[in-house]
């Protein structure tokens, strides 16, 4: 195998980690790295091609790759909101037994008191009152 037919690496061509760097100029750097590689107009022609299709690759996976962190920090969102949600019905829960507890309490007082009541009228009652 000659030097104009060994294929180079595909992780050769981007020199640049800059992410606002361009689809074509990210295939053109490929298609330059690719270049000594390519001794016929055909197979340059199609060296191209490669290039853009190789470029529009790394950007879908640097896109995957920003789409599946900003669904993490979605997940962990929800995760904390359910927790949350959680503990606020298990506080109303909590608030309505308490406020049952309090109605039957001072619905006992209130029959209690009435009993005593009751039993004060008579006692007074008999004294004379």
């Amino acid at each position: 195998m000659n030097k104009q037919e060994k294929s180079p690496d595909a992780n050769e061509a981007p020199k640049k980690s800059d992410s606002q760097i361009s689809l074509i100029d990210l295939a053109e750097e490929y298609y330059q790295a690719w270049l000594p590689a390519l001794s016929i107009e055909s197979t340059r022609f199609l060296g191209k091609r490669l290039s853009i299709a190789q470029a529009e690759l790394a950007f879908l996976v640097r896109d995957n790759e920003l789409l599946r962190a900003s669904n993490k920090n979605l997940h962990d969102r929800v995760l904390h909101l359910e927790l949350g949600y959680s503990q606020l019905c298990d506080a109303h829960d909590q608030n309505k037994k308490i406020h049952h507890e309090i109605g039957v309490r001072q619905k006992n007082h209130i029959q209690i008191c009435d009993k005593n009541f009751t039993k004060i009228q008579d006692v007074l009652k008999r004294m004379g009152a």
